[in-house]
Parts: C-alpha cells; structure tokens; sequence
C-alpha cells in the first residue's frame, strides 16, 4: 500500500509541479548556468547508497552538496539559497521515489559522511526503512538554519554533527516506532500546509 501511494503522490506531485519545476531551472540557468539538477550521494535502507536528484544550488559542481558545509556556505547561489529557503531542493527526489530508492515519507536520506556519527542503534533503527522525503523533522524542526547561520565551514560541521544531527536523529527514531498510515498522513498534510503558510516554512 505504501509502495502505492508513493507512486501515485510521486506521479500527481510532478504533474502539477511541472510548470514551477520548469520556472525555477530557467531561473538556475540564468543566476549560474550549468545543470539544473545534480546527482549526489545519500544513504538508503539498510546502508545502500542512493544516489538522488536535486535542484542545483552551488556554485561548484554536486560534490559541493556532499557536506553541510556545501549546503550552507558561501557557495550557494542566490536562487540556492531561495529554493532552500522555501523547501523545494528536493522536489527532484520525486524522481528517486518513482523508481522505489525514497518513499514520500520517512527519515531523511543523510549524506554518507554524517551517517557515520551515528549510534551503532540509532543507525540500525533509522536505516532499516526506506527513507523519505517528508519527515517529522520537516515539519516540527525549524532551528537547523538558525544553529548554522553565520559559522565557517569547520564550525558549520562541527555545529551540524553535534547540534542539529542528534535532534533530526531524534525525529527520525520517533517516526520508525509510530510510523504508520496516519503519521504519514499528518507529516504530508502539514507539509502542505508549511509550504503555503509562510511563517510555517521549516529550513532545510
């Protein structure tokens, strides 16, 4: 059933997307040039390595998303920055959910480096279900922007790992116990709402 809604949401999503989806790579053609979208590396379901498409926001080429520091620092572009503002650098992982590597919802796909500071428990628990999209963390945790803002790339990993890791591993942990139907359901409802709510925006 889950496989199900994934692709009907996924199909749905991007048909409607569409027109915003073709806006907002004219808008990365003009701001940097380049490729619209980039591949980078993400850990799925038990350990696999994914890799998933996104809207690019760096200035460098997709190996500048591998870190947070890439994903915070000063080479972000100015479109970047707004589509991470708004939520909406992950609207290509629609694709990676089309072809069964992500659901809809569920724990956030992490960068490989990072999955290594997890807890030998924690990393058994989160990785043993597909990860997702959405998760409690998008739609609950909106402080990730606020403990990075203005830090240096060494201070931004430093901050990212011992700071905002354990608190989206928190979220993640919570999901995998309750998960189900009707978790899912509010995660995607209040996504919804968020991305038209603006003091409802979570960083991402």
């Amino acid at each position: 059933m889950k496989r199900f809604v994934d692709v009907l949401l996924s199909v749905l999503m991007l048909i409607l997307l569409a027109p915003f989806i073709l806006l907002i790579a004219l808008f990365i053609r003009v701001d940097a040039g380049g490729p619209v979208l980039v591949l980078t590396h993400r850990v799925g379901k038990s350990g696999r390595m994914l890799k998933v498409y996104e809207f690019r926001t760096a200035i460098a080429d997709a190996d500048a998303l591998e870190t947070v520091a890439g994903c915070h620092g000063e080479q972000i572009t100015r479109t970047g920055t707004l589509l991470r503002r708004f939520g909406v650098v992950r609207w290509p992982m629609l694709i990676n959910v089309l072809r069964g590597e992500l659901s809809i919802v569920g724990p956030r796909a992490e960068m490989p480096r990072y999955v290594g500071c997890y807890p030998t428990a924690v990393r058994k628990s989160v990785l043993s279900i597909k990860p997702g999209l959405l998760d409690l963390a998008s739609i609950s945790f909106n402080g990730e922007a606020r403990l990075l803002a203005g830090l240096k790339d060494a201070e931004l990993e430093e901050a990212y790992v011992e700071k905002v890791l354990p608190i989206r591993l928190d979220y993640a942990q919570q999901y995998v116990a309750q998960r189900g139907f009707w978790m899912d359901v509010r995660i995607l409802v209040w996504s919804v709402v968020q991305l038209f709510w603006p003091f409802g925006l979570r960083s991402n």
